[in-house]
């Protein structure tokens, strides 16, 4: 019991100690390095598939396609699991939603009632910087969302923290079920199902596990009955206004 205390007592001041170091971590700055994509075709209806082609991605890495805007998370808990009290890792979570844009992702651990302590900044790559004096190194998984870490130290289970977390993720993650690898060459080919959206553009996001990323725009419209023309619809559609308001006038008539 007295080890523990004092594992506790340690991990918690070293925790501390970084209190003042972590003020700078808003200053950090993330290099993204960029691959290609393009969609076939470049206007599709909700619900039909698209093929999202890419290159100069990294080799034989997952790739995880967004579509939609950035969507902002902040301090969303993440539940932290590991071999505390055991070893020193890994630590591991993960973020509700995903594809996740690289270097958005944060941390802070509430380390008492009133501190939060900033944590392992994403700088990017796919790797969690280390300014502090408690870990020895991380990832976060673009694709997926997961969070590792590994601790200088074994963690005592009694400091197993609140941790809150930041990102952006994409509106809708598109990512075939079955997964995407790239090739030996950093090139993949995908099918996607456009989700229900109303009719617009949209961005479709491509990125890999070391935080490559590529952008192409997708136009979503409404299907059209096959054997009819966009000006044989428009006057279909015509029509049934027209009629529309002549059965209301007449509904309304007086008798």
């Amino acid at each position: 019991m007295k080890s523990m205390h004092t594992n506790k007592k340690t991990y918690t001041m070293a925790v501390m100690v970084f209190i003042a170091v972590s003020m700078v971590l808003s200053s950090v700055t993330t290099t993204q390095a960029t691959g290609a994509i393009t969609l076939t075709p470049t206007a599709q209806a909700s619900g039909s598939s698209i093929t999202v082609s890419g290159t100069d991605f990294g080799a034989n890495q997952a790739v995880g396609i967004g579509l939609g805007e950035e969507v902002r998370v902040i301090n969303e808990t993440m539940n932290i699991a590991g071999p505390y009290d055991v070893a020193n890792g890994p630590y591991i979570g993960f973020t509700s939603h995903f594809p996740i844009k690289p270097g958005s992702f944060s941390m802070s651990i509430n380390v008492s009632s009133t501190a939060f302590v900033a944590v392992s900044p994403d700088l990017g790559n796919g790797t969690l910087g280390d300014p502090t004096s408690i870990f020895i190194n991380g990832t976060m998984n673009y694709v997926t969302g997961q969070y590792t870490r590994f601790s200088k130290t074994i963690v005592p289970l009694a400091s197993n923290f609140v941790h809150l977390v930041n990102y952006s993720y994409y509106r809708y993650d598109v990512t075939p079920i079955a997964g995407v690898i790239t090739s030996d060459s950093g090139a993949f080919t995908a099918s996607i199902t456009v989700p229900s959206v109303t009719n617009g553009t949209y961005t479709v996001t491509a990125i890999d596990t070391a935080g490559k990323i590529s952008t192409s725009i997708l136009t979503v419209y409404s299907v059209i009955p096959e054997g009819l023309s966009f000006g044989v619809m428009v006057l279909l559609s015509t029509i049934a206004v027209v009629s529309a308001s002549y059965l209301n006038k007449k509904r309304l008539r007086p008798r």
